[in-house]
């Protein structure tokens, strides 16, 4: 069963899609606020939908906009982050950007963290998840911190 446009919310359509030489790229600004994580998550899922790793890219979506809400300026008011999935012949890339003034991303467990603590587990879940990670940028201008999975 198809996805027609009439199934899709308008909010998808909206999202900028470009084609570049390492795949389709499609790319949404979404406001910083945590009320805002769960549609950067519905956006991926939809892109996904036909996609076995499409739960695994959702989980990653959700750690590291999360991550750019917390602890980085997109979370201050008028705050935005931008998620943009590119699908490669044998990749599928998650990048989230942030407004910056945060802290530098670390994928490395942390060993600081209470075992019972609610957070500081989510950049170690993105690499366990992602086949490679890393990010890019600087305090002053922001970061694109991204994860890629295989295609199967």
């Amino acid at each position: 069963m198809g996805v027609t446009r009439n199934d899709v919310p308008p909010a998808l359509i909206e999202a900028m899609v470009g084609l570049r030489p390492g795949g389709m790229t499609y790319r949404r600004t979404f406001p910083g606020r945590p009320d805002q994580i769960p549609p950067a998550r519905r956006f991926i899922r939809f892109l996904l939908e036909d996609s076995p790793c499409r739960d695994d890219a959702e989980q990653i979506v959700a750690e590291l906009a999360a991550n750019a809400v917390a602890h980085t300026s997109s979370g201050r008011p008028h705050g935005t982050f931008i998620v943009e999935l590119t699908r490669k012949i044998t990749a599928i890339r998650i990048t989230v950007y942030d407004c910056g003034w945060g802290v530098t991303p670390r994928f490395a467990p942390r060993r600081d963290v209470d075992p019972l603590a609610e957070h500081g587990r989510g950049l170690a879940v993105v690499a366990a998840l992602a086949s490679k990670v890393g990010f890019r940028g600087t305090q002053a201008l922001g970061h694109a911190v991204w994860a890629e999975l295989p295609v199967i």
